[in-house]
C-alpha cells in the first residue's frame, strides 16, 4: 500500500486571500462601530443643546415675566427692565410700585447675563448673534445646520434676542435664544433654536 506523501495546510494563495478577508471584515466592523459611535454622540450633543437653550430661554422668560416695564434696545440684544417691590412675606404689594432697580438682561460675548443693579450673573453660554436657521438648509432634525449651496460664503443674519411691540404699551416680550457648540466630531457644530412670547404680568395700565 502506497502512503500519501501530500501534507495538508494551507497554500501561501490561501493564507494571502483569508488575510485579506479578514482585514476587510474587520475594517467594515470598526467603521461601522466608530459610525455608530460618533451617531451617538452627535445625538448626545443635540439633546443637550436643545436642553441647554430650553432652560436659558426658561430663565430669561421667568425673569422678565415679573416685570412692571420693559426697553428693548433698538438691536434687539438687551433689554432693561423693572420689578415690582416686594413686602416682608415676598409677595408683591399692592398697588404695584417699582423696587427701585434698574435690572438688565443682555448678550456680553457669548453669554447672557443679568445684571441685578450690583451683581452679574451668567444665566447663557455658547448664546449665538446670528442666526444659522434663516439661512441655507437644514437637516431634517432641524439641528445641524448646512451651508448654503448658492452661496457658501453668505453669513448667517444677526436675529433680535428680545422683541417687543415697535409702538405703544409693552405687554408682552419674545425671547429668542439660539446657541452653537461642537458636536460629536470636531467639524460638526451642534446648533439648537427656541423661541417663547413671554407676556408681563405686573404692568400697572393693565393690572389696575
Amino acid at each position: 500500500m502506497k502512503k500519501n506523501s501530500r501534507r495538508s495546510g494551507f497554500t501561501l494563495v490561501e493564507v494571502v486571500v483569508g488575510s485579506i478577508i479578514s482585514f476587510i471584515v474587520l475594517s467594515s466592523a470598526v467603521a461601522l462601530f466608530l459610525g455608530v459611535i460618533g451617531a451617538w454622540a452627535r445625538g448626545e450633543s443635540m439633546m443637550d443643546g436643545d436642553n441647554d437653550t430650553r432652560q436659558i430661554v426658561r430663565i430669561a422668560s421667568d425673569e422678565l415675566r415679573e416685570a412692571m416695564w420693559v426697553s428693548v434696545d433698538a438691536d434687539g440684544m438687551g433689554i432693561t427692565y423693572r420689578r415690582p417691590r416686594k413686602d416682608a412675606s415676598g409677595d408683591f404689594e399692592i398697588p404695584v410700585v417699582w423696587d427701585g432697580i434698574d435690572r438688565r438682561m443682555e448678550l456680553n460675548g457669548a453669554n447672557l447675563e443679568i445684571d441685578d443693579g450690583g451683581s452679574v450673573r451668567t444665566i447663557g453660554r455658547n448664546v449665538l448673534a446670528v442666526d444659522p436657521f434663516r439661512l441655507g438648509t437644514h437637516a431634517l432634525d432641524s439641528k445641524r445646520y448646512v451651508e448654503d449651496p448658492l452661496n457658501p460664503t453668505a453669513a448667517p443674519p444677526a436675529y433680535r434676542i428680545f422683541e417687543g411691540p415697535a409702538t405703544g404699551l409693552v405687554s408682552e416680550v419674545t425671547v429668542t435664544i439660539v446657541t452653537g457648540s461642537r458636536g460629536g466630531q470636531a467639524a460638526e457644530s451642534v446648533r439648537a433654536k427656541k423661541r417663547e412670547r413671554v407676556v408681563l404680568r405686573n404692568v400697572p395700565q393693565l393690572i389696575k
